[in-house]
């Protein structure tokens, strides 16, 4: 917080910078979860992918009111195509999932494991 109210005010260290770190943590992070997630609910990452287009619309927003250098704009404008594309293939994911569960995979996935360990348990 105190360093979001230094840089409010002008008081921080140097020249201000994107936080591109945050953005490529979530989309990467985003995709990762929402394949894994393709086991039982890919939302929760493509939460995460929409939240890292929110923060470099926002650190754009920064770059096009000149609180930025321009000179961070290609790599911004790079990580929005990169955004993009990941809210692409989390939207086909959404809908192979979307099919995987209308055409019973799930029901027929979950109960093979929970077979198998109930089998391996002695159960």
């Amino acid at each position: 917080m105190s360093n979001e109210l230094d840089e409010l005010f002008g008081g921080g260290q140097g020249q201000p910078e994107p936080r591109t770190r945050l953005i490529t943590a979530l989309l990467v992070g985003g995709l990762l979860t929402t394949v894994l997630g393709m086991a039982c609910s890919a939302a929760p990452g493509g939460l995460l992918v929409l939240v890292a287009w929110v923060v470099v619309e926002k650190e754009l927003d920064r770059v096009e009111s000149g609180y930025l250098s321009t000179e961070f704009k290609p790599r911004l404008e790079r990580l929005q195509q990169a955004i993009y594309i990941a809210v692409v293939v989390v939207i086909a994911l959404f809908a192979f999932q979307f099919w995987l569960l209308r055409h019973g995979f799930y029901e027929s996935f979950w109960g093979t494991l929970i077979g198998a360990a109930r089998t391996s348990a002695g159960v």
